[in-house]
């Protein structure tokens, strides 16, 4: 009888908020935790701090009109993890590294994919004049416009509705007319103990990098490689999976890393 009357109180109650809080009391927790945390900080959840800058990129991703993002500063202010989150969370997006893919390749990627409503590029900088060129014709017209006449291929050119948000250490290094089409936001550098939480957050999220492991890899790029790059971090957490391999594998990148 007793259990009968238990199993009929379920049976009401189930539904309801109330049998969460008798019976799954740490799911209810979880989800109350989800609603009090503010929509900014739950999409930006790697980035420590900025709060304010989190909610007017949050208001700018979702605006109608294309905005467009330029975040500066020096290294080890969260530039990078800005883009990556945004990557992270935002469909229909492509996320670029400046150093490491040419303004030719980007280029090369709009045309081949003209639904594109997104694209991050990390250190724009980075890019020559003529890929900068191409960059700022598509932000004030919305038309994507490429000269090939070296290759023989004359000019291609497609409409495109995109937004771009991008990262520079060195602003003066964009042609004026391009850098002018951005809203521009400087970042403070992280201390230590903000950029040991990042990566124990990052590392964690993409490659279930245990803590030690995690804040090892952040000693290794603030103290030892000086970098203070987050893209440092995801490269050597890609490959030491344990404690004793941080060391070799973070002085083996720096060792080989191409001298600019």
């Amino acid at each position: 009888m007793i259990l009968q009357k238990i199993y009929n109180t379920y049976q009401q109650l189930k539904g309801g908020r109330l049998v969460e809080g008798i019976f799954n009391i740490g799911e209810y927790e979880q989800e109350r935790e989800k609603i009090q945390v503010p929509p900014e900080e739950r999409f930006f959840a790697n980035v420590i701090g900025y709060s304010d800058i989190k909610k007017l990129l949050l208001m700018s991703l979702y605006n109608k009109e294309p905005l467009h993002i330029l975040l500066t500063g020096p290294p080890a202010s969260s530039k990078t993890v800005f883009m990556l989150e945004i990557d992270r969370n935002m469909k229909n997006s492509y996320f670029a590294d400046g150093t490491a893919m040419s303004g030719s390749g980007i280029i090369d990627y709009l045309f081949v994919n003209p639904g594109l409503k997104l694209l991050l590029i990390d250190e724009i900088d980075k890019l020559d004049r003529r890929s900068q060129t191409v960059l700022l014709n598509l932000m004030e017209t919305g038309i994507l416009v490429e000269t090939r006449a070296r290759s023989g291929k004359g000019q291609r050119s497609q409409k495109m509705n995109l937004k771009v948000f991008g990262t520079s250490n060195e602003s003066e290094k964009l042609i004026k007319p391009l850098k002018s089409r951005f809203i521009e936001l400087q970042l403070d550098p992280y201390t230590w103990e903000e950029f040991r939480e990042i990566a124990i957050k990052l590392l964690g999220q993409r490659y279930g990098t245990t803590q030690d492991v995690a804040e090892k890899i952040a000693h290794e790029v603030w103290y030892n490689l000086k970098t203070k790059d987050v893209r440092d971090i995801l490269q050597i957490g890609k490959l030491a999976t344990k404690l004793e391999t941080v060391h070799f594998v973070a002085a083996t990148l720096h060792k080989y890393r191409p001298r600019k």
